[in-house]
């Protein structure tokens, strides 16, 4: 589906979509668009290349989903004057951002982002509803010079930043589960936290893996890297660094916190397991001189002497004192 903001350079606004407008719009230098492409038809993909001539290995890289985060620059080759000219500049850059939704099912995802930026237009393609892309897409449809009018970096700026601002809730969630397999690792250490540890652990992965190596991605448009975005905009863009550098240190912090909840878990399963062992000792040991009497007494004497009632309860009188001797002497070790 496409979706498209346009301001003319009469200062006009349009939504039309159709083949011809936009081509018109590329033609027109003092234009600037947003085209967004959703869940993108086979016929859609062919715009990028009888449309707007982009390179077939950038294409292909749209096409072919779960790229690595990265950004790349390319020039219009068959452009007319200086082919490395700003004007005939682009850059395709690859964005990931959490799924929101799949996070709410107890599922941690990430949706790509591909994009293609120059001076006059940012072309934004995904399969899947990205909340950024709706958010920005919203203040466009409410008013498109607010959006449009500061230039095409500020609309990649407005994007970026709220997209690594979805990192937060998410972050935010994972650290009070972490809380809780903590408490239960050491308080009720259970089996099944054992798979609940290994899911969390498999959640910070997931979102290190790309967040990552996105934090260059957004470097390179804050060092000039990119010839169109103002410095004015790089400064925001270094906020947007700020945050996602600060996201990347929480899930390494997270990390560490859930490789230390394995750690209390197997500490706490080991603690059970030597309690037991202690108290199956004790109960050994305390039934030892039991034994050793009761053997001794049950062996078959003839004389009278062992048929003698006294000797019974001298006996048992000798069994309940070596307990109470053994267990006092446990309770002055600390041992129970």
């Amino acid at each position: 589906m496409l979706t498209v903001f346009i301001k003319c350079a009469d200062g006009q606004v349009s939504t039309k979509n159709d083949t011809e407008t936009l081509a018109a719009v590329l033609r027109d230098p003092n234009a600037i668009f947003w085209l967004d492409i959703a869940n993108p038809t086979e016929a859609e993909y062919k715009l990028l290349d009888t449309l707007f001539h982009f390179h077939p290995l950038a294409i292909e890289d749209v096409i072919h989903d779960v790229q690595r985060p990265k950004i790349e620059e390319y020039h219009h080759a068959n452009a007319e004057g200086d082919p490395n000219s700003k004007e005939n500049t682009y850059f395709y850059m690859v964005i990931h951002g959490p799924d929101l939704e799949s996070f709410k099912q107890h599922n941690v995802r990430t949706k790509e982002l591909d994009m293609f930026i120059a001076e006059r237009y940012l072309v934004t393609i995904h399969e899947p509803a990205i909340h950024s892309i709706e958010h920005v897409a919203g203040r466009c449809k409410t008013d498109v010079h607010a959006v449009l009018d500061p230039g095409i970096d500020m609309l990649l700026y407005n994007i970026l930043d709220n997209l690594v601002d979805d990192y937060t809730p998410i972050l935010d969630s994972l650290g009070e589960q972490l809380d809780d397999l903590e408490d239960d690792a050491a308080a009720n250490p259970r089996p099944e936290l054992l798979s609940r540890i290994a899911a969390g652990k498999r959640d910070l992965l997931t979102l290190r893996r790309v967040a990552s190596p996105q934090r260059e991605v957004i470097a390179q448009l804050t060092r000039g890297e990119v010839p169109f975005i103002k410095e004015s905009t790089r400064v925001y863009l270094r906020d947007v660094l700020d945050h996602l550098n600060r996201h990347v240190e929480t899930l390494e912090l997270y990390r560490d916190l859930i490789l230390g909840a394995r750690d209390i878990y197997m500490s706490s399963i080991s603690n059970n397991l030597n309690q037991i062992m202690k108290t199956l000792t004790i109960i050994s040991v305390i039934a030892l001189p039991m034994t050793v009497v009761t053997g001794f007494f049950g062996m078959n004497f003839d004389e009278p002497l062992f048929h003698d009632h006294r000797v019974f309860i001298g006996a048992m009188a000798v069994m309940i004192g070596a307990i109470a001797v053994m267990l006092y002497w446990f309770h002055r070790r600390r041992w129970l």
